[in-house]
């Protein structure tokens, strides 16, 4: 039925109910009333005889049968049924064809979303009908005041169609064909009957991915070949060739909330009202979700601070086990600054479990402007971006813009002001805005971001490297905060960021989920968009003074062990392994930890061994260990540095007393050989904690 729906001829080419909603009404089939299904659904029967155009008044004849036939079936209400039938809805389909016709060049995206939100506006601010709106707007003579900045749209579509830009140039096919058999009967066909094809006549394993338009073409003939027989009438084909990978950007003043650029994607516009993968296509936002909904939450309400720590080792919820995005390597005790700047996917699900909770998680990240969240996503996966739904740039990219206002979110603004014919006004489009966050919350948020946009190595043993993860999107001359997000498959690619002036946010990815790297397959890879996102934002900013960002009086800061998140203990935390493990963090004020470091302790150890000594070791020396949590077995980048076992070179009486020295005649003292589990007084080992008191 799905098939059916998406392919299916319904009058004036409209192949597919995606396409009709378009075409008679200038929306997405998820936005239609019940009154323009009950249009669209009357078509089916006889597409030229039921034209809602053309055949208006068969069509009405029909539409009044489906709505009698629903209430009959109990779908809908006897309210619900004559209000659709009062709905003069003839009168906008004409509206909407006559305005169809006159667009020769289609309209921008930019465009596109200004017209829904101007209709949108006039319905919701001085109540006119849909119908009015929409004639209002396209014939009433109206004056609207954009947000667009034209030479910042231009640098925006350059740099999103420039192929230098890519490192692979691939093409999907959109297809519909229907056909009238020999026999009478009437069939629909669509690109993904194209695949099953490939699968099941060819047998190869082909992606719905072309190197080329002519390959595309190529392969809808072969296609048509195999299908059509002897007889068979072609009565609607269509086929749009469509460049991927594809791309979605948005750019915003984050101060007013004023959309300067937007592009929902790659490659000539061809009509109006098109797919806008920048507004109206939610995608998974993997990891810059572990800013919206668990470390902001955490340390705007919590308790929790940049330094506090969570232990990255193998983590499980439920039947679900969590990985980092490098592998199987686990570091230990990290920071949500480290959580931030090295994107650690252990560090974000147990600060969202540990500290923050789900349904909290939720409610900041509605309240940053999510709007496609459900009950489904109260999960640790969300943490993640693992979202039923997932989101729009546009949502995500405003949801960062709160942060670097200081914690004030602002709706999306596309236009300040209508004037009537007249020229008085009609609307004056004041930003809707409230406060998300603390101001000390956004900027420890940025501080940490843009330390991610830096070139970091996480404290780690030599050996292990585990790098920051945003420094490709790196600008010059400008100070700039950002986080990557990359979803577990490689089907999307993100990445959101501001500077003091604007927010961008990009979404790169295949429209029909093909991985953008795979084995030895390349569609594009998962660099390219931070490639754009930094191009663009370079451009922008050109001739711009760096002013930084500054800190606000609600902070201060404090030296800790970046291993406790605590004070740091003179000696022990600076002797560290790999290294000085204190360090200075920014914190809010009256937030900076007074309790000091518990995570490294001084141990006595044999001086040959390494090891903790044996009454019979006959050197000792003192190292500096780590404490693990307790039940955390797996082995991490701490564990290879926890308090050892005991001497096994000095662990019996032999290892330092000649042989024999019970045998009788011996005049030496008598001594019973300790093995293996040997027990020891307290004086044996010696372990300082913190201040180098005793343990």
């Amino acid at each position: 039925i799905t098939n059916y729906l998406n392919t299916i001829n319904l009058g004036k080419n409209a192949l597919g109910v995606k396409v009709a909603a378009r075409r008679y009404f200038n929306k997405e089939v998820s936005d239609l009333t019940l009154s323009e299904c009950a249009v669209i659904a009357g078509i089916t029967q006889n597409p030229s005889k039921y034209n809602p155009i053309s055949g208006q008044e068969a069509n009405a004849e029909k539409r009044k049968t489906i709505l009698q036939y629903m209430f009959d079936q109990g779908m809908i209400t006897k309210e619900e049924q004559e209000e659709a039938l009062a709905d003069d809805v003839y009168s906008r389909i004409q509206t909407v064809d006559t305005t169809y016709k006159a667009s020769s060049t289609p309209y921008s995206y930019f465009t596109d979303e200004l017209t829904q939100q101007v209709k949108e506006t006039l319905m919701e601010k001085l109540g006119y009908t849909e119908t009015q709106a929409h004639n209002l707007l396209y014939s009433g003579g109206l004056q609207i005041y954009t947000t667009q900045d034209p030479e910042i749209q231009k640098i925006v579509d350059e740099e999103v169609n420039n192929p230098d830009n890519y490192t692979a140039k691939r093409y999907s096919a959109e297809y519909r064909l229907s056909v009238t058999h020999g026999d009478g009967t009437t069939e629909h066909y669509s690109e993904k009957d194209i695949q099953s094809w490939h699968k099941n006549v060819l047998g190869d394993s082909h992606d719905g991915l072309y190197d080329s338009e002519e390959e595309v073409q190529a392969d809808v003939d072969s296609y048509k070949a195999w299908l059509l027989k002897e007889n068979d009438t072609i009565i609607g084909e269509s086929l749009t060739k469509i460049l991927q990978p594809q791309v979605s950007f948005v750019l915003m003043d984050q101060k007013t909330g004023y959309v300067k650029a937007i592009s929902g994607g790659r490659g000539a516009k061809t009509a109006n009202l098109t797919l806008n993968r920048a507004t109206n296509t939610p995608r998974q936002p993997g990891s810059t979700f572990k800013v919206i909904s668990a470390f902001a939450p955490a340390l705007d309400t919590c308790g929790a601070t940049l330094g506090t720590v969570y232990y990255d080792s193998i983590y499980s919820v439920g039947n679900k086990t969590f990985n980092n995005w490098y592998g199987q390597k686990y570091t230990g005790y990290s920071s949500i600054r480290d959580g931030i700047i090295y994107s650690m996917n252990i560090v974000a699900v147990r600060c969202l479990m540990e500290t923050v909770s789900p349904q909290l998680g939720l409610e900041y990240a509605e309240n940053f402007g999510i709007t496609t969240l459900t009950s489904q996503d109260l999960g640790a996966s969300q943490a993640l971006g693992g979202l039923t739904h997932g989101t729009t740039n546009l949502e995500l990219t405003s949801a960062y813009a709160a942060i670097a206002n200081e914690g004030i979110y602002t709706r999306p603004v596309f236009f300040t002001k209508i004037l009537d014919h007249d020229g008085k006004i009609l609307i004056n489009n004041e930003p809707e805005t409230h406060r998300v966050l603390k101001d000390s919350t956004a900027f420890l948020l940025t501080d940490a971001m843009s330390e991610s946009m830096k070139s970091n190595r996480k404290f780690t043993r030599p050996g292990v490297s585990i790098n920051s993860t945003s420094t490709r999107a790196a600008l010059t001359g400008m100070t700039a905060a950002g986080k990557s997000g990359t979803t577990t498959s490689n089907n999307d690619v993100w990445f959101v960021g501001y500077t003091p002036y604007y927010t961008a946010g990009i979404w790169g990815g295949c429209d029909n989920n093909q991985k953008l790297k795979h084995g030895g397959v390349n569609n594009g890879g998962t660099s390219f968009h931070k490639d754009i996102w930094r191009n663009i934002m370079n451009r922008v900013h050109e001739g711009m003074s760096d002013p930084g960002f500054a800190v606000p009086d609600s902070i201060e800061t404090a030296e800790i062990c970046r291993k406790s998140g605590k004070r740091a203990v003179s000696g022990v935390c600076n002797h560290d392994p790999r290294g000085n493990a204190v360090y200075t963090e920014y914190f809010a004020k009256g937030t900076a930890p007074t309790e000091v470091c518990d995570k490294h302790v001084e141990v006595t150890v044999c001086a040959e061994s390494g090891m903790r000594p044996t009454p019979y070791c006959p050197t000792k020396t003192t190292r500096v260990c780590m404490t693990l949590p307790e039940g955390e077995e797996g082995a991490t980048d701490d564990s290879v540095f926890a308090i050892p076992g005991y001497c096994p070179v000095h662990s019996d009486v032999s290892t330092i007393i000649p042989p024999n020295t019970n045998e009788p005649g011996n005049t030496g003292p008598t001594v019973t050989p300790i093995g293996p589990g040997y027990q020891t007084s307290p004086e044996t080992t010696e372990v300082f904690g913190p201040g180098n008191r005793p343990y």
